[in-house]
């Protein structure tokens, strides 16, 4: 997958209303949500579900099935799967996991100089006890 494409992808997710749908269809499931079920569980209007709806379908990131007088929407999951699964090989872990990789290599760069400064205190007494006379 090529940077476009994962823009296009990701730009699923720039609005809070997209990811509100995407995260109601994921829980979801497979069955999907027909239109006043989403907009009951999303707090959203269904015109506001039929907007962000469509372009979410002209991503490909959600299909839409008709089963009696439903509309049911749900997520592209193989897409999703795919989106995700490549952009964790080509970007990486991602930027909390780095983060806190980050995090913890410090905090032990830290101990080791805290370390390394006791010894260097404790090495500087004992020389410091032995040049010094005593007084008789």
């Amino acid at each position: 997958m090529d940077a476009k494409e994962f823009a296009r992808f990701f730009g699923g997710f720039s609005t809070e209303k997209r990811v509100k749908l995407i995260a109601a269809l994921a829980e979801a499931g497979k069955p999907g949500l027909s239109l006043i079920d989403l907009s009951r569980k999303t707090d959203l209007s269904v015109i506001d579900i039929g907007n962000v709806a469509e372009a979410l379908l002209m991503m490909d990131l959600m299909n839409i099935s008709v089963k009696g007088e439903n509309k049911m929407l749900f997520i592209n999951f193989d897409v999703m799967s795919k989106l995700f699964d490549e952009a964790y090989h080509t970007f990486g872990q991602g930027r909390f996991v780095r983060l806190e990789e980050e995090r913890a290599a410090a905090e032990a760069a830290e101990l080791a100089e805290a370390a390394a400064a006791a010894e260097a205190a404790a090495a500087s007494d004992k020389s410091s006890e032995k040049s010094t006379p005593t007084k008789a």
